[in-house]
């Protein structure tokens, strides 16, 4: 496997975010559990986005530390990009496409090299699957609580801060295995079609960031060609 010169570069935890807001600071904050749900519709109906993901610490058994790519669920879950994998003892940037299940990597030569199913490292082609993942997650919330108005990357969000249950996180990110509930922040678009704008999972002093951006950008992903 070669090393990529291309950068993954997804935005570090918590996102980058001020308390500014085009909302008054004395305004109400909007309530938690009705701005979940309609985050949820909006991830639910999406056909496409683009991912960062940051591993914080160590998570064990996450074999892919960092991640940027396109996911799409149209016509099939697919997802490229790249992504930072352990190979040989050292980091390595690589660029990837999943498609139909499997992890494929590209190799000197213009080979791509299939590795096998890709939840063995990062499936992020599963973020966007119907009635599961992301929208799922977004409604599995116990306590939720709307913490703050946060400018992040450009948009006006309310943070909200809960937990969801283990089943849940393992849907997002199977190599969590928590054993009980898991904290869990998601910055959502306030107004709008109430977009979420990243999320944050927890394991212990260990964390995932995801970063989420170019909600329903066209996306064409054909499978790799041996």
């Amino acid at each position: 496997m070669s090393a990529s010169t291309a950068q993954v570069s997804p935005s570090g935890a918590p996102p980058a975010a001020t308390a500014t807001s085009s909302k008054r600071s004395t305004e109400p904050l909007p309530d938690a559990a009705a701005i979940l749900r309609e985050a949820s519709d909006t991830v639910a109906q999406a056909d496409s986005v683009h991912l960062s993901l940051l591993v914080i610490g160590n998570v064990e058994n996450m074999a892919a530390t960092a991640v940027d790519a396109d996911v799409t669920r149209s016509p099939a879950p697919a997802a490229r990009g790249y992504a930072k994998i352990a190979y040989r003892g050292a980091p390595a940037y690589v660029r990837f496409v999943v498609s139909g299940g499997h992890f494929f990597v590209f190799e000197e030569g213009g080979r791509w090299i299939d590795y096998g199913p890709a939840g063995d490292l990062y499936d992020a082609a599963g973020i966007l699957s119907p009635g599961t993942a992301l929208a799922g997650m977004l409604t599995d919330f116990v306590d939720p609580e709307v913490e703050s108005r946060e400018l992040v990357d450009g948009v006006h969000t309310v943070r909200i801060t809960g937990q969801i249950s283990a089943d849940t996180a393992t849907r997002i990110v199977p190599q969590l295995r928590p054993g009980k509930r898991t904290s869990c922040t998601v910055w959502i678009q306030e107004t709008g079609d109430h977009q979420l704008v990243a999320l944050k999972l927890d394991a212990g002093d260990d964390a995932v960031q995801m970063d989420f951006s170019n909600w329903n950008a066209p996306v064409s992903i054909a499978p790799p060609r041996s």
